[in-house]
């Protein structure tokens, strides 16, 4: 299978899930946001290039269940996809604890920022208040399900792509 057509199916699969399985779990009227998650690792697993095309294909389909103006969360959704695989690169050792509390930081930011464009396009949204409420909640309620998707997001991205190289020098 292609990594694009992995990627196609990884993306179709978080839009029908998202769409209506995850829509009907609700916390305080925050569900899981699948997509977002999705742009963020693959920008974490499939680097710059390829976590920004993926992102911003999810931010469009996204736009298309949630009724967004198209194109709303794909303005939003690369640019933190590019973030997070820049600094997953910069990162000198990686924890679990720190891992989950930068996706969690990841989640809540892409929530903020699609909440900010969306009030600078004129889309009607929540007081302040409650797009920080809502942003802390998305994180929490996304960073639950974070581990088995990043299992599903590290085959598609990274399918086809080599392993680390090591190139050492011969023994003369």
């Amino acid at each position: 299978m292609t990594p694009r057509l992995r990627i196609l199916l990884l993306l179709v699969t978080a839009l029908a899930l998202e769409g209506t399985f995850l829509d009907e779990f609700r916390v305080s009227g925050v569900s899981i946001e699948l997509l977002l998650l999705v742009a963020i690792l693959a920008g974490y697993h499939g680097g710059p290039e390829r976590g920004a095309i993926t992102a911003f294909f999810a931010g469009l389909l996204h736009d298309t269940i949630v009724g967004a103006p198209l194109g709303l969360h794909a303005l939003v959704y690369p640019p933190l996809a590019v973030a997070v695989s820049s600094l997953e690169q910069r990162m000198l050792r990686s924890a679990p604890l720190t891992d989950g509390l930068a996706l969690f930081a990841a989640v809540v930011a892409g929530q903020g920022l699609a909440s900010a464009v969306g009030v600078l396009f004129g889309v009607l949204g929540p007081t302040t208040d409650e797009f920080v409420r809502q942003a802390i909640l998305a994180g929490i309620v996304t960073a639950v399900v974070a581990a088995p998707v990043s299992r599903v997001v590290r085959w598609a991205t990274t399918g086809d792509l080599p392993d680390t190289i090591d190139v050492r020098r011969g023994r003369a």
